[in-house]
Parts: structure tokens; C-alpha cells; sequence
């Protein structure tokens, strides 16, 4: 291929770009602008998947000024074409270079494979077709990129990703209280704009220890693949002898996670980030970000800098605002520093909400409204809007109920933080399991007394070290079997015995331990157990997990390395053994929760093994007495573990001086339950109630099962994956097996590795079998797919037989399949009101339209399939009665593309509208309506419009029919 600066080339897998221009050629690399998409490309010379747009003589080009001319003559310089053509409007005769062609021109020509004898199967033909109308109800369904991630289809975690994601660069607050699955729901709406074309990069912030989590997280639930940076490969881009300046690293990937340590370590980095233009946001454990008015610590300062750059913005908190008001706001301020300016201000409008959602709780609970309460919502909400409210409310009529929630609906709108923060609590979600503890106390061995001794004496053993006793044996005794006389090793294996139909969770603090103990359990007693640990890949981890959750002939156990605390779903499982016991309530709740989920069926029992007077049963009985962390989540644990560190320090250092211990365990329980009062007591049942989502949320994820695996969905895929040439097997527990094989119609399917892959499309499977590909519409397999198929050639023609006793033998009819297509930029997700959309054509020998009369499925069971050869003689023998009928469709085809138009512009009229007037309205009530965010909705409302308007339309393929008896 030869490139030159202003030749004319599409993309050959991205059509939807429209016409390219190319604006740099450098010795290795092409660069290509997409005007029409405001997109640009950078690709290796040897490879552009690019091709070539030459018209010829005859065709219809159009100007980028709107006006239209035929080519009568193609000339051509330094490889750049100017054509010579006839002004359509004026007759007049110009000139045009291609680089002033028009950027949403359409360059596909079926009739064009048709007289080259390229003629494909008649299945072929219908898979397009099929693939266009399932492109178009994709593009257009309100369950776009909620379906395909790999998890429980929760209620509440659905309405915050619908909500949040339908919005321009949303900035929010997600603090569900921990187990309620904040990272999936950042996941979702992140996977949503990502899809739908919102957001192009985006950039995780994490503590260092979550970093693995969540790479593991966004790929295995949503097929998102980031890219962990770190120091060592930011320095890789550092500028050399030869170079002057060096790449910026965080240009080089579109998705990426990185650690706020390193950033706070390394703020050169944070600038880089700053110019790197990212478009998205997440920033995890975000309470974190100490702040006070005149000391911001340097996290928060950190974070505040790149919020101020980046558009749209998730902060995720576990921490209710209610233990800490002050880094509550702090948060808010992040979000939107205009609207939350000064935290005293902050502080007096919280005072104004609380007796509205003390009014709340009344409303919530059906109880009746007291002149107080009224008058207080009257406050808030205008006296003729609640006046009728109210006296609906106290008729207690049928009209009660709805009265009711309406008045709910109108406060929520009015809510102060009702747009920036959703937070749900486990009171307020059910279907949670109960947790039983077992504390299994044990005698230590000498042999750890001893090491311990040694060890302590050379002035080695830390704290956190001692939790780890089998290690510390191992630095002294490297070649002796710890296992065979730790007593905890007997009593799991006893353990295991007397729960031989039960799956079994082991966590251990290192990957060392759990190693060791598959082996001592494989050697002792033959059982089968899976091992998962930070030295394995995440594919091994995969397998070890997938091992796990094998029902017949799988793991009975998995041994975890600490890591298995994070991301991992077991919820399977309701055994979970604490070999060795985090060193901390977050860790401790992080363990938990690989059990402790939403959609577990059964109760939780969780077994700590510890040695009597160890620094562990210490630990296990501070949490258990004082948090109640084993029996129940503790969202204030961690504050109260950093309030009495000083003396639980003293206590696991010297685990024998129990005098006061039972005093300190009293104070720890009294602080809890205070901290816990206090939570109830100021929890916000308003918050909750919009957080949740209510019956909509529950019909919305009715909706997403019912569509799980639909027959079209299934049909759809398996025949793509075989007219691809695509290798099935049916492995049986709803599951297949693709593999690519030597005769495909494309050599490199997207997601098809060269070992294969097993695909599900049981949403149940897939959260059991995580090695396994959660197939939905949104899944990139499906929608590349379907791209490959509406941009490449397969099925653009063919001809068939129609098998009609009622028609004269010979009889011509020609199906034609248009395209009404807009090119504009992904921001203003003109797909869902204009995707491209099928126009289906069927003309008879006369050129009437037909196909109102004559279905597609219907006219095609009719229909026989001829050889390639006698094929190519009817195209010759018909071609001047073809030429003649697709003369005539081009004169109907606009009638019905403008029939198209209207109805689109009229959904993006009724639909960004509705939501303007929503806002404006909004606003004048809730002060955290950005006028930002009005001004965006306004501009995408126009540009949509205009856009519409200048949408074109293609013939994409077309189907020859010919008639005979039989």
C-alpha cells in the first residue's frame, strides 16, 4: 500500500467511521483522521487494515460543502485523485480534490461483487441480514451494556448503573455499605459509557494492595481489559540520548490502574496523568482522602487535581457520612467544589433535610403525616403542589398508595445530594445470609515455641510475622514438614471428613502455607484440592478456580494466599476456614465476603483455628467480642482498629497478660454499638429509598433475565460461529467449546484464542465457571461479530431459487437490503435513535415494492439454494433487467429512508427534550444540577438533530430470486 497526505481510505473493520483522510505518513506509521467520527488512527504501514477509495466514472460523489456531482473523468497526481465531475444542481463542470469529498459518504457496492461473479451462499445472505436487524435493536434497546457483565442481576446495583451511566460525564458519590457490590456497579457504568461511546479512557486510583482486584474484576465481569502501571514501566517511556522528550506513559494505554501510593510518591506522574486526557474517573477506598478546611492532606490534594481535569468522576466509599460529616463533604467536594464551597453552609443545609427525612420514615412506613411533618415538606416542595398530595394521603382510598409515592418521588428530586450520592445499606437491601462462628482453640506446638524463641532473640519477630507461625518455623527449619505436627492441619483434615458434599474455602496468609497444605492434604488423606496464590497466572488462578467449583469430579477445597480475598465470587461455598487471621476488620471483611454475598442461599460458617494465649486467639476474640465482625458486618471497624491500636498492639504482643483485656474488650463493644446507634439513628431513609431503586429496579432486572440466553441471542450466535467456520462442541451443563479451525472465512475472530475457548450463555454457569465466556448481546464477541459481518462482504449477494408453482418459471424478483446510516461523533449516541437501520426492498419483474406483502422469514423457507456457476449464468442472462430494477428502487428508496429520518429525529426530539425540561425543573429546586450538565444536554440535542438530517443511506446487499416449478 501507498499512502499519501490527503488521500481518501475507510477502515476496513470500522465503517461506522466514514470517509478517512490521511494526514501523516512517517517511515513506519500512517495516521488517519475520520472527520465525520472525530476519530484519528495510528497504524504500522505494513498492516492498515485500510482500503482504498478510488470512484470511477458514472459514480455519485458528494462535496464536503453538501452539493452532489457524477464523475466523468478520475485524474490522478502523486498518488492523490481529483475527480472531474458535473455538478448535480447546476450542470456546471468542476473540479474536486478527494480530499474535499465528503467524510459520511458510503463507498459499498454489492452490484458491483454481482457482475464480478462474486456471489455468496444464500444463508450467507440471510446472516447479514439477520445481523443488521439485531445490530439495529441492540443499538436501540434500553438494556444496552447492562446485560453483559458476569454477575447476580441485583436490583439496587442496576438502577445505580442505569441511572448514573444515562448521564453526561456523571460525577458521584457510590458509598453502599461494604458486601453491596460498589465495584461492580462502578464496573457497569463504566462498561456502559465505554459502550455506548460516552467515554474513550479511563483511569482506576486504588491503595496499592486493591490493584490486582480490580484488574482481575474488569476483566473476568466485564471484559475490560486495564493495564496495571506502576514505576518500572513508566520509566520504560523516559526520554533517551536521542530523543529530547520522551512519551508520556499514560498515552500509550486507554485503560489503566495504578496505585495512589506511587502517584503520592511519584508527582511528575500526576501531571502526566493531568495531560493525558483522560475522560473517566474511579478512585476506590476514596474515604481515605484525609481533609480538613486549611490542611488537605496530599492524597486528597492529589485526586482534588485530577477531578479538576477529568469530566466525569466516581469517588467509592464504604464509610457513611455519618462517622465523619466533615470528610463527608470533603468527598461532595471533589464532585462538584461550585456547589459544595463551604462545609459550614454544608453542615446547615444537612440540619434543613433531617426533620423532611424524619417525614420520610412516616411516609415509608404508611403511617400518617402530622401537621409538623407537613409543614416541614411544604418547606421543601411548593404548598399547591403538596396540598392535593396530602389530603389524597389521609383519605385512605386507593388513591393513598400512589399519593404516597409521588410525594417521595418529588422530595427525592429535591433531595440535597440526591444526584451525587447513592448509597444502600444491608437493612435496607435483603436476601442476605446469617454468619455462625466457630473458634477452634488449639495447643501450640513446642516446636513453634521454640522457633518463635530463636527468631525473637535475634530480634526478627514483628507482629505481623507471629500471625504466621509455620513460616517462622520454616526460617530455621527449612527441610521439616510443618504440617506433620501442626494440630490445626489434623483438625482440617477431620473438618473435611465430616463435610465430604460441602465446598470448602481456605484462606492462609501466604501462598507458601496454602502450598504446603495441598500437599500435607494430598499425602495424608488423598483429597483433591485446588491452589490459588499471587505466583500463579491469572489464567492458572482461573483454572484452580474454575477446579473449585466443578460440582462432580472438581476440588472439594480451595487453599488461598491472602489474595483470594480479593474480587473472587465463592459464593457456592458456605464453609470459609481462616487458616491464618487477617490482621485487620477490611481484610477480615474482604475474606468474608468471597462468601458473604447477595444471592448466597445458605448461612455462612465461618472456622478460625487458633492456638490458646496466641497473639491470633487475641485478635480472633477482639474482633469477634468487641466488633461482632464475624457474625456481622462492621462498617466501623476499621476506625475503631486505628482508635485502639496503641492498646490492641500491647495486647497481641503480650497475648498472656489478660488482666485488662476483658476491660478493653468491654470498651471496644460499647464504642461499637455507639458508632452503630448512631448509624441507625442517622441513616437516610429518603437516600435509601432513591438508592434502591423500588419496584423499577426489580422490573429492570426481571427484564435482563428474561433476555439471558434468548433463543434469537443463541440462534444468532451459533450460526454466526458457523458460516464463520468456527469449530463447536457441545460439552453438555450448558456449555460449548469454540475452536478455530484452518478453513475460516476470517483467520482472526476476535475473542477466539488459538487453544479455543468454552462459551456459556447461562448467566449461572458463568458466576460458577469463571474460565468460562459469559456470551450476551453486549459481549465483544457478539457485537465484533456482528460488525464483521455488516462491514466486511460476507452475504452482500446471492442468488436463489424460488420453488412457486403459482408463478411463471423464470420469474425475476430482486430483494434489496438499504442501509440509512449517520457518521457522527460517538458522544451523542445517535445510535439510539438513528443505528443503521435495514430498509428491506423486494421488487417483482414490474418494479413494484413488494415486500409489505411478502415476509423475509416467509419468502425465504421457499426459497433453494443454486450452484455458483448456474448462478453466474442467471445474473448474465438478467443483468439488463437487474440494471433496470435497481434504477427503479433508487427512485422509492428515498420516500422511505425520509420516513426513517422523521421517525428518528421525533425520538431524539421527545427524548433529549424530556430530559432537559427535566433538568431545568430540577434545578430550580436542587442545587446539584450542574449548569454545566444542562449546557452539554442542550448542544447534544441540537448537534443530534442536525446530524440526523445529514444521515445517508447505501445499498448493502442484495439477493437475485429467480422462479421454477420445483
Amino acid at each position: 500500500m501507498v499512502f499519501a497526505v490527503g488521500q481518501r481510505w475507510i477502515s476496513e473493520g470500522e465503517n461506522n467511521l466514514g470517509l478517512g483522510v490521511i494526514v501523516g505518513v512517517e517511515i513506519r506509521t500512517v495516521t488517519i483522521l475520520f472527520p465525520a467520527s472525530d476519530e484519528k488512527r495510528v497504524y504500522a504501514l505494513a498492516s492498515a487494515p485500510l482500503t482504498r477509495v478510488q470512484f470511477q466514472i458514472n459514480d455519485r460523489i458528494f462535496h464536503q460543502d453538501g452539493w452532489s456531482a457524477d464523475v466523468l473523468e478520475v485524474l490522478e497526481q502523486e498518488g492523490v485523485f481529483t475527480y472531474r465531475a458535473r455538478c448535480v444542481e447546476t450542470q456546471a463542470e468542476v473540479l474536486i480534490p478527494e480530499k474535499a469529498l465528503s467524510h459520511h459518504m458510503s463507498v459499498s457496492k454489492p452490484q458491483e461483487r454481482l457482475w464480478a461473479d462474486q456471489i455468496d451462499r444464500n444463508e450467507h445472505f440471510v446472516t447479514r441480514y439477520q445481523a443488521l436487524l439485531n445490530q439495529q435493536a441492540q443499538f436501540q434497546s434500553s438494556l444496552r451494556g447492562l446485560r453483559g457483565f458476569r454477575a447476580n442481576l441485583i436490583p439496587h446495583q442496576l438502577h445505580i448503573a442505569q441511572s448514573i451511566s444515562q448521564r453526561i460525564a456523571p460525577r458521584v458519590l457510590l458509598a453502599d455499605e461494604v458486601g453491596l457490590g460498589k465495584t461492580l456497579e462502578a464496573g457497569m457504568i463504566l462498561q456502559q459509557q465505554l459502550l455506548v461511546g460516552k467515554v474513550e479512557r479511563a483511569l482506576i486510583i486504588v491503595p496499592e494492595n486493591l490493584q490486582h482486584q480490580w484488574l482481575v474484576e474488569m476483566l473476568r465481569r466485564f471484559n475490560l481489559a486495564f493495564s496495571l502501571f506502576d514505576e518500572e514501566r513508566c520509566a520504560d517511556f523516559a526520554p533517551t540520548e536521542e530523543e529530547e522528550k520522551g512519551v508520556n506513559p499514560f498515552e500509550t494505554e486507554s485503560l489503566i490502574i495504578c496505585a495512589l501510593d506511587w502517584l503520592e510518591q511519584y508527582p511528575q506522574r500526576v501531571e502526566q496523568i493531568r495531560q493525558a486526557g483522560f475522560d473517566f474517573l474511579i478512585v476506590d477506598e476514596a474515604h481515605h482522602l484525609a481533609w480538613t478546611e486549611h490542611a488537605p492532606s496530599v492524597e486528597y490534594q492529589l485526586i482534588e487535581q485530577l477531578a479538576h481535569v477529568i469530566p466525569a468522576v466516581l469517588l467509592l466509599t464504604a464509610t457513611p457520612e455519618q462517622l465523619g460529616q466533615e470528610s463527608h463533604f470533603a468527598r461532595l467536594r471533589l464532585l462538584d467544589p461550585h456547589r459544595f464551597y463551604d462545609y459550614q453552609a454544608f453542615v446547615q443545609e444537612q440540619q434543613h433535610y433531617q426533620p423532611v427525612a424524619q417525614a420520610v420514615n412516616i411516609l415509608l412506613n404508611g403511617q400518617q403525616l402530622t401537621d409538623t411533618d407537613k409543614n416541614h415538606i411544604a418547606a421543601l416542595l411548593t404548598e399547591q403542589d403538596v396540598e392535593p398530595l396530602f389530603k389524597a394521603i389521609a383519605s385512605q382510598t386507593e388513591e393513598s398508595d400512589h399519593a404516597r409515592q409521588e410525594l417521595i418521588t418529588q422530595l427525592i428530586d429535591r433531595h440535597g445530594t440526591s444526584r451525587v450520592l447513592f448509597r444502600n445499606t444491608r437493612q435496607s437491601v435483603k436476601g442476605f445470609p446469617h454468619r455462625i462462628y466457630h473458634q477452634i482453640t488449639l495447643e501450640q506446638p513446642k516446636q513453634y515455641a521454640n522457633a518463635m524463641n530463636v527468631v525473637s532473640s535475634l530480634g526478627e519477630l514483628d507482629l505481623k510475622t507471629r500471625f504466621n507461625p509455620e513460616q517462622i518455623f520454616q526460617q530455621i527449619h527449612a527441610d521439616v514438614r510443618w504440617w506433620e505436627f501442626d494440630p490445626r492441619v489434623e483438625w482440617l483434615l477431620q473438618f473435611i471428613k465430616t463435610q465430604r458434599n460441602e465446598k470448602i474455602l481456605v484462606i492462609c496468609q501466604r501462598a507458601d502455607t496454602a502450598i504446603q497444605l495441598e500437599q500435607a492434604l494430598r499425602e495424608k488423606e488423598g483429597i483433591r484440592a485446588a491452589v490459588f496464590h499471587e505466583r500463579l497466572s491469572i489464567v492458572e488462578r482461573d483454572r484452580a478456580a474454575a477446579y473449585f467449583a466443578q460440582q462432580e469430579e472438581g476440588a472439594q477445597i480451595l487453599l488461598s494466599s491472602s489474595i483470594g480475598s480479593e474480587g473472587r465470587n465463592f459464593q457456592f461455598a458456605c464453609h470459609l476456614v481462616l487458616f491464618n487471621l487477617p490482621d485487620s476488620p477490611d481484610l477480615l471483611e474482604q475474606c468474608i465476603g468471597r462468601l458473604d454475598r447477595i444471592g448466597q442461599l445458605r448461612d455462612i460458617h465461618i472456622h478460625v483455628p487458633c492456638f490458646a494465649n496466641s497473639p491470633q486467639a487475641r485478635l480472633a476474640q477482639w474482633y469477634h467480642e468487641g466488633l461482632n465482625a464475624f457474625e456481622e458486618t462492621c462498617p466501623m471497624g476499621e476506625t475503631l482498629f486505628e482508635k485502639c491500636g496503641e492498646k490492641l498492639q500491647f495486647f497481641l504482643q503480650n497475648p498472656t497478660a489478660l488482666a485488662d483485656f476483658e476491660s478493653f474488650i468491654r470498651q471496644t463493644r460499647h464504642m461499637q454499638q455507639h458508632l452503630k446507634q448512631a448509624l441507625e439513628q442517622g441513616r437516610d431513609r429518603l437516600l435509601e429509598f432513591n438508592s434502591s431503586g423500588g419496584e423499577a429496579a426489580q422490573q429492570l432486572a426481571e427484564r435482563i433475565a428474561k433476555a439471558d440466553g434468548s433463543p434469537d441471542l443463541v440462534n444468532f450466535a451459533l450460526n454466526l460461529f458457523d458460516i464463520i467456520g468456527v469449530e463447536q462442541e457441545d460439552l453438555g451443563e450448558k456449555s460449548i467449546v469454540l475452536s478455530p479451525t484452518g478453513h475460516m472465512l476470517i483467520p482472526d475472530f476476535p475473542g477466539l484464542k488459538e487453544e479455543g475457548i468454552t462459551i456459556t450463555f447461562d448467566r449461572q454457569q458463568a458466576l460458577v465457571r469463571e474460565d468460562i465466556e459469559f456470551l450476551t448481546w453486549d459481549h465483544p464477541m457478539i457485537r465484533q461479530g456482528i460488525d464483521l459481518i455488516t462491514t466486511g462482504d460476507i452475504g452482500k449477494t446471492t442468488v436463489a431459487l424460488l420453488v412457486n408453482k403459482g408463478l411463471p418459471v423464470g420469474t425475476l424478483l430482486l430483494e434489496l437490503i438499504y442501509v440509512v446510516d449517520v457518521q457522527a461523533p460517538n458522544y451523542l449516541q445517535l445510535n439510539r435513535f438513528l443505528p443503521p437501520t435495514p430498509i428491506r426492498v423486494l421488487l417483482d419483474v414490474h418494479g413494484t415494492n413488494i415486500a409489505s406483502q411478502v415476509s423475509f422469514n416467509g419468502l425465504n423457507k421457499q426459497l433453494k439454494p443454486l450452484s455458483k456457476n448456474m448462478a453466474i449464468k442467471v445474473v448474465k442472462m438478467a443483468k439488463a433487467k437487474i440494471v433496470a430494477l435497481l434504477a427503479k428502487a433508487e427512485k422509492q428508496v428515498p420516500n422511505l429512508v425520509e420516513n426513517v429520518l422523521r421517525e428518528a429525529k421525533q425520538r431524539a426530539d421527545s427524548t433529549l427534550s424530556y430530559e432537559l425540561t427535566r433538568l431545568y425543573g430540577l434545578k430550580a429546586v436542587n442545587k446539584t444540577i450542574r449548569q454545566s450538565e444542562i449546557e452539554a444536554l442542550e448542544q447534544v440535542r441540537e448537534q443530534s438533530l442536525q446530524q440526523i438530517e445529514q444521515a445517508t443511506w447505501r445499498l448493502d446487499s442484495l439477493r437475485v430470486i429467480i422462479s421454477n416449478k420445483e
